[in-house]
């Protein structure tokens, strides 16, 4: 008898498993299409005045998209697994199914556990998708997007517009006939027009393709051309030239307004389209650099600023002028100029003590009077050339360090967002269980909330550990540690059935506090 028991329980369980997963599964999915459609016009939003009218295919703008789409999968699978939990969970607890599982004995921990591993795979493969897919993904994307942007427009020449999309000239067209070919009106312009003015005009002309498609042609029909020339010597002024022509043909290669295809390589240093272990490479890389380059900076500036240990050694490295002392046997040296007092430079170990050396009053005086402003001059100059090599290496280490943060940065980032779906799915099973509300409206509203709550706590903190205000750690976990203690709090409220927060337990005791203070003042 109790086997049967416990069997019928366990298959009893097993199909609340199975009904609880197919539940999720239906709307996981189609939110998880919605997040994702929406992402995506989001960032076609943001590049739209750099895509269109660039004439390029169809097919190419479908694959910059779905390239892109792909880089959002890690933030739509958050978003689905928010609002599907609340709705699943609203569900059960709207219909009271909720409540007869628990009445049976299976707590909300246990009605959350087949979701949890669900959630749980769903993790690992956001995880996957950011470490395998999405850096391939983002370099293709990026690549694709950032030919479209440097793209020129596709070419329209309309009428009472100057039109900059050709290579060296402008172009002004009065108006233009039926047809489309013949133009009137005409004005070109050098692109480079700023020293010399230069100009061609015309009253009509024609504008069309050569036979092989590969050339725009344009022919003017007599019309003039103004230019200056350089300035002559001697002359106030420069000479201008008006030329009359009866006929003027330039040809434009229509090569220049094809989509030109920019080699990956040349993104494949940023962060965003690396692997865990082809970050971790890159960044010993940039570290060993940082090494080198402060190990350089150290044999640098060591004669200058020694350590207090190697002092001496840099001393006695180098000859050091001290009070000149007469010589025996070289009093004085006749030469051309006259007679002047023979010294030799003496080095540090020959240098008398200060007890034997006359008092002065400054270091300067130490050293002979003529020599004193060329010291001076030779210790600024050092002064500043060890100021600016320390500046700069200072400069090169801030970047550096930057760098090797943004790294850091994108390794946890790739953690974190596998791990915000765990958390998602406490905050929204707990407040579908306490709201008791279905359908798509009002999860979709928690789940707009607490998105919206995460990105920005995501967003203002990575962008403090990019200017290394805090660790890459905190910056990419820091909406994670937020939420996760939401999180628990809420299933912690929902398991025992109680509201958010008690209204009554809060305002009775500010209410006895009034009471209290108002009692004393009357007997007062």
């Amino acid at each position: 008898m109790a086997f049967y028991l416990c069997h019928s329980r366990f298959y009893t369980v097993k199909r609340i498993d199975w009904y609880l997963i197919r539940s999720f599964i239906t709307p996981f999915v189609g939110t998880f299409f919605i997040a994702l459609f929406v992402l995506i016009l989001q960032v076609l939003w943001v590049y739209i005045d750099d895509i269109i009218g660039k004439g390029s295919s169809l097919l190419f703008i479908l694959e910059m998209i779905f390239y892109l789409s792909m880089s959002l999968v890690p933030l739509a699978l958050p978003i689905a697994v928010l609002i599907s939990s609340v709705m699943v969970f609203g569900n059960l607890a709207e219909r009271y199914e909720l409540s007869s599982m628990k009445s049976a004995g299976i707590s909300l921990g246990r009605v959350m556990r087949p979701l949890f591993f669900l959630v749980l795979g769903v993790s690992v493969f956001s995880f996957v998708c950011s470490n395998w897919f999405i850096p391939i993904a983002n370099l293709k994307g990026k690549t694709r997007l950032y030919d479209v942007r440097k793209q020129k427009p596709s070419l329209n020449l309309e009428a009472g517009t100057f039109n900059s999309d050709f290579n060296e000239y402008v172009i002004f067209v009065g108006h233009k006939s039926d047809d489309g070919l013949t133009i009137y009106d005409v004005m070109v312009y050098p692109e480079d027009n700023s020293r010399q003015f230069q100009v061609i005009t015309a009253k009509e002309g024609r504008f069309y393709t050569s036979d092989d498609g590969r050339f725009l042609i344009m022919e003017l029909d007599n019309g003039h051309q103004y230019q200056e020339t350089d300035q002559q010597q001697g002359t106030g002024g420069r000479p201008f030239i008006r030329t009359t022509f009866s006929h003027w043909e330039k040809k434009f290669d229509l090569g220049q307004f094809d989509l030109d295809r920019t080699d990956e390589e040349s993104f494949k240093t940023n962060a965003s389209v690396m692997t865990i272990a082809q970050i971790n490479d890159s960044r010993d890389s940039v570290a060993h650099i940082r090494a080198a380059r402060n190990a350089t900076f150290q044999k640098q500036i060591r004669p200058y600023l020694p350590r207090p240990g190697d002092r001496d050694s840099a001393l006695i490295a180098r000859q050091v002028r001290a009070m000149p002392q007469p010589v025996p046997g070289k009093e004085k040296t006749q030469d051309i100029t006259g007679t002047v007092p023979a010294f030799e430079p003496v080095a540090v170990d020959q240098i008398a003590s200060i007890d034997s050396l006359p008092a002065v009053s400054h270091f300067l005086e130490t050293f002979l009077p003529r020599d004193r402003t060329l010291l001076v001059n030779r210790a600024r100059t050092m002064a500043r050339s060890v100021q600016g090599e320390i500046a700069s290496t200072q400069r090169m280490n801030e970047e550096i360090s930057k760098s090797l943060a943004k790294y850091d940065i994108e390794v946890h980032s790739k953690f974190s967002l596998a791990a915000i779906c765990l958390i998602f799915l406490l905050i929204g099973g707990s407040m579908g269980a306490i709201v008791r509300k279905g359908g798509f409206g009002y999860p979709m509203l928690i789940a707009i909330v607490f998105f919206i709550f995460f990105m920005i706590i995501s967003m203002l903190f990575k962008n403090l550990a990019e200017k290394l205000v805090i660790s890459p750690f905190l910056g990419a976990w820091m909406a994670c540690l937020v939420l996760l203690p939401v999180g628990v709090f809420l299933t912690a409220r929902a398991m025992k059935d109680a509201k958010i927060v008690d209204v009554d337990k809060v305002i009775q005791p500010v209410l006895g506090i009034i009471r209290r203070v108002f009692a004393r003042s009357k007997k007062v």
